[in-house]
């Protein structure tokens, strides 16, 4: 400042949040399907990007039978860790028995046997190779994660070739070292389903902040294993669908594609459509789909009785029962909030002109970017209601809400400042302030609809 200027201009800086793309990020998980080290994250953003990161297949120098037992030897040694039961791949063998998807037993550094018939010729000819199962699930699922649509990018998270037990293990350290966690769903391989270990993992994300969710393939027999669970997205494939079809990764992709914004309303997942998969035959299968819904277990089906052919997902639901839009749209308003309000707060200690303060006209800033967070909520389509402010105690609030006078609407509460510090004294000197409530309602999509038809013979 000059000493002579007759007016000086102070200059501060507001800076907008970057926008959370926690809930827009997946990983489908692979017990050895790449070449990367346990715990590395790759980004896919098209089917051809995991070409490269594949684990190669292995020579394999013998592959005989005797009683019914085979045993496979490669060429040098395989990785695979000696006592594993793993899902193999045999390809190039005659007779073709030989071929395709085994459970082997690793028996020793450069061999493994498997089950198949006692008269199958021995030993088998041709250039056999051997690769972990986890690769051809890998390909399949990132070929169905595309083809639902190619303007979004997926993780694989390598957990390391074992069994099931190892690759839960990896996977619960790998969130704990990775908290707070950068992926907000994972594809579930299918050979975890129902599993002892898996099921107790599973546990741990049932809190209502928690914001990680499973994609799993599950099978009549198995799905009760996942009742009530809130972080489980659980689908039945139908039974004449391929192998090689991955078919709740249409449905997961269907979430992962959800950006909310004026311009891009949250639809509900129920009845989302799919794309290359196999719908669930109707034929004879009535009351096992009438069990799976009232379940909250998820199939295809078609739009048929909307005259629609496409393939469609029934009932986007999680194992709670909820609407997967349901806990969809609370995560949003958590994370939304967080990141909002400590926008906020840092701004207003960068700016000296008008800097927030701990006092009734903070609070009252503070509750305008939650009104306005509430206001966008409703207009993305995630939350149902008119949004109302007010400023009651947290006992006068909570006995509102209670006995229902906010019926439809969308209410932040801020507990004022002096009835605040009078009840929490220590809150003051330590800079908290606890009195902000939310009472949300997430927007969820039509399920059923029953039409009363009176007929009569009046003219």
């Amino acid at each position: 400042m000059a000493a002579n200027d007759i007016v000086t201009v102070n200059v501060s800086q507001t800076l907008p949040p970057a926008p959370s793309r926690l809930q827009r990020t997946g990983a489908i998980l692979t017990q050895g399907g790449t070449n990367t080290t346990p715990g590395t994250l790759s980004l896919i953003t098209q089917g051809s990007d995991l070409t490269p990161l594949l684990a190669p297949a292995k020579a394999v120098t013998s592959l005989a039978q005797t009683t019914g037992l085979a045993t496979l030897t490669t060429t040098s040694a395989h990785g695979w860790t000696v006592g594993d039961v793993i899902p193999i791949v045999v390809s190039g063998a005659s007779p073709a028995a030989y071929n395709g998807v085994k459970t082997a037993t690793v028996t020793t550094t450069t061999a493994m046997t498997f089950a198949i018939a006692s008269g199958t010729s021995s030993p088998a000819t041709g250039t056999i190779t051997v690769q972990l199962g986890a690769v051809s699930e890998l390909q399949n699922a990132v070929t169905e994660f595309f083809a639902q649509g190619s303007n979004l990018s997926v993780y694989v998270l390598e957990l390391g070739e074992g069994i099931v037990n190892a690759g839960v293990a990896y996977l619960a350290s790998w969130i704990t070292a990775n908290t707070p966690s950068p992926i907000y769903s994972y594809l579930v391989p299918k050979n975890w389903d129902a599993n002892a270990n898996f099921l107790t993992f599973l546990a741990g994300f049932e809190s209502t902040t928690a914001k990680t969710y499973f994609f799993v393939t599950t099978t009549t027999g198995n799905y009760t294993s996942y009742a009530n669970l809130k972080c489980v997205l659980a689908l039945v494939p139908s039974p004449t669908a391929p192998t090689t079809e991955f078919t709740v990764a249409a449905a997961w992709w269907v979430t992962l594609n959800y950006n909310p914004g004026t311009a891009s309303l949250v639809t509900p997942l129920p009845f989302s459509y799919l794309q290359d998969v196999t719908a669930y035959p109707l034929q004879g299968n009535a009351a096992q789909l009438a069990t799976l819904k009232a379940a909250g277990v998820n199939y295809v089906d078609t739009g048929a009785e909307g005259g629609i052919s496409n393939t469609i997902l029934k009932w986007g639901k999680l194992m709670d029962g909820n609407q997967f839009n349901y806990w969809y749209s609370i995560d949003w308003a958590d994370i939304q909030s967080q990141l909002t309000l400590a926008n906020a707060v840092i701004n207003g200690s960068n700016n000296p002109q008008a800097p927030l303060l701990y006092n009734q006209q903070g609070i009252n800033f503070l509750q305008s970017k939650l009104v306005k967070l509430a206001g966008n909520g409703v207009a993305f389509g995630l939350a149902n209601g008119t949004v109302k402010s007010v400023q009651l105690t947290s006992a006068q609030f909570a006995a509102n809400v209670n006995a229902g006078l906010y019926r439809g609407q969308i209410v932040i509460n801020a507990v004022p400042f002096l009835d605040y510090t009078a009840a929490n004294p220590g809150d003051y000197a330590a800079g908290i302030y606890g009195g902000f409530s939310i009472a949300w309602i997430p927007q969820l999509g039509f399920e059923q609809i029953i039409v009363d038809i009176a007929a009569t013979a009046f003219i």
